[in-house]
């Protein structure tokens, strides 16, 4: 099926760009801030040591993440059958259906998942049931069409511990609960209506697809950190489809801003790409060595948010505050 409305723009061309990259080297007043609001988060934890602590070294990492977003747009059609409400469809004598990429339909939004349902002209017919022969009803199934059926309370015999069953008034049947006692049902299928409406549903779906890459110095701090917090950013790039960042300082970023991209063109080849976004941003990250009680600790300081990873506070500080 083709997927295009006409020649796509060439991908972006790639600007050299200089960047500048920060330090995350904080101050001392900072650093104290960030594990006090650490320690006042656990219960358990004393702020002793924040007041008390001596710093012996602040040790900045280089951390970046290098984010693509790719969105995408798929159309599909199937066929579909519902019960007929009476009014006009759009059939065959209204033209010929259009190839489903010619109908011009925007997201409602860019870089955000949806859906979109929508009926393809021209493609819509009028037929009799399958189900009920046109009839919109059926044979109850219950009663086998009787419109009786028989009374469970005297088991269809009439008496009921030896008097008349007063049920069924000595009958043995009664009328068919299923039916109401006129031996047919409504047709599930179309409703009760006799007819149905066959046409090819479009469905619109559009996507977004995120890959993220860090690159970072070698330390003991979990990465899955970074997710909470936010940096600075030192690139960004938006176009209907983007070129691999070359030059940037770190050659991992380079690296994965080539490989990702190149992913996702042959990853959704059959899909149509409308837009593609990418950027460069700057983690800080911040080592703290201090010393409380002649003992020697660290943590870390990272994001512009300050926040505090701490594996190993004072444990003779601990009590309940």
């Amino acid at each position: 099926m083709d997927n295009t409305d006409g020649e796509s723009e060439p991908p972006s061309s790639h600007r050299e760009q200089s960047f500048t990259i920060p330090t995350s080297l904080i101050s001392e007043d900072a650093a104290r801030q960030a594990l006090l609001e650490y320690a006042e988060k656990k219960r358990f934890s004393s702020s002793r040591p924040v007041q008390e602590m001596v710093f012996k070294r602040l040790r900045p990492f280089e951390a970046f993440r290098y984010c693509l977003d790719t969105f995408t747009e798929n159309r599909t059609c199937e066929r579909l059958t519902v019960p007929y409400n009476g009014r006009e469809v759009d059939g065959a004598g209204n033209g010929p259906p259009p190839n489903c990429w010619d109908i011009q339909k925007r997201p409602p939004h860019l870089f955000r998942d949806s859906v979109y349902h929508m009926p393809l002209p021209h493609t819509s017919s009028v037929m009799k049931c399958f189900q009920c022969c046109g009839h919109g009803s059926k044979g109850c199934i219950i009663c086998c069409g009787s419109g009786r059926s028989r009374c469970m309370a005297c088991g269809g015999s009439g008496w009921f511990i030896n008097q008349t069953c007063i049920a069924c008034y000595g009958n043995g049947d009664i009328g068919c609960l299923g039916c109401r006692g006129t031996g047919f049902e409504p047709c599930t299928t179309c409703c009760g209506q006799g007819r149905l409406v066959t046409y090819i549903q479009l469905t619109i779906k559009w996507e977004n697809h995120n890959v993220e890459f860090l690159a970072y110095d070698k330390t003991d701090f979990p990465t899955k950190r970074f997710d909470e917090v936010t940096g600075k950013i030192l690139f960004s790039d938006e176009q209907q489809t983007v070129s691999p960042v070359t030059n940037f300082p770190e050659p991992l970023i380079n690296e994965a801003s080539e490989d990702v991209i190149s992913e996702h063109r042959s990853e959704f080849a059959d899909c149509k790409i409308l837009r593609q976004r990418h950027t460069i941003e700057w983690l800080p990250l911040t080592k703290v060595y201090y010393t409380w009680k002649d003992a020697e600790y660290y943590y870390y300081v990272y994001g512009k948010e300050n926040r505090a990873y701490v594996e190993d506070y004072p444990k003779k500080s601990c009590a309940i505050m």
